[in-house]
């Protein structure tokens, strides 16, 4: 993704590895940004929050009934809340503790990661719809025009998460 002139230097929540502030790709919006480098297979954050029975625009399924709502304990927004969508995603969603009480998602590495570069994932992976379909903006080689859930992600992209193991056990049994 070609980086554009930066309107502002906001930052909004940062750490030592990573920072929200505004995104590299999607106007007037905030984003996941690697302020260092990650080697593939690498988890770079949590994802932890509130369980709730039906998705939000901003949750994280991990299960069919039960979506994290990525905001703190005091109210304010996680990491999780900036993470935008990509149709070629560099990290992926891995669900822990999904039988407890309090389940939570990994955000790991899909590839190695720049320095710098926003980290994305495929909203697809994650929810079986979506609260609502927009147009996708990740601008990628193999971008597919709107965003959506796991039921619409075309034949040939489920097969290659599935061998990359980017796909919850739970969308897999709601597939067939």
């Amino acid at each position: 993704m070609a980086e554009r002139e930066k309107t502002s230097d906001i930052t909004l929540l940062e750490t030592d590895s990573i920072v929200v502030k505004e995104s590299t790709f999607l106007e007037k919006q905030f984003g996941v940004i690697a302020k260092h480098k990650f080697k593939k297979d690498s988890t770079i954050f949590s994802v932890k929050g509130q369980i709730l029975p039906e998705p939000t625009k901003y949750s994280f399924s991990v299960d069919l009934n039960k979506h994290i709502d990525p905001v703190k304990e005091d109210g304010s927004l996680d990491f999780g809340h900036y993470l935008n969508h990509s149709c070629e995603p560099n990290t992926l969603i891995k669900v822990v503790n999904k039988t407890a009480e309090r389940p939570f998602i990994e955000i790991v590495a899909r590839r190695d990661i720049k320095s710098g570069e926003e980290l994305t994932f495929d909203y697809a992976s994650l929810e079986y719809e979506t609260v609502s379909r927009v147009n996708c903006k990740c601008r990628t080689a193999v971008c597919r025009g709107t965003v959506h859930g796991f039921k619409d992600l075309p034949n040939n992209i489920v097969e290659k998460y599935k061998k990359e193991k980017m796909i919850p056990t739970h969308l897999l049994k709601k597939q067939k």
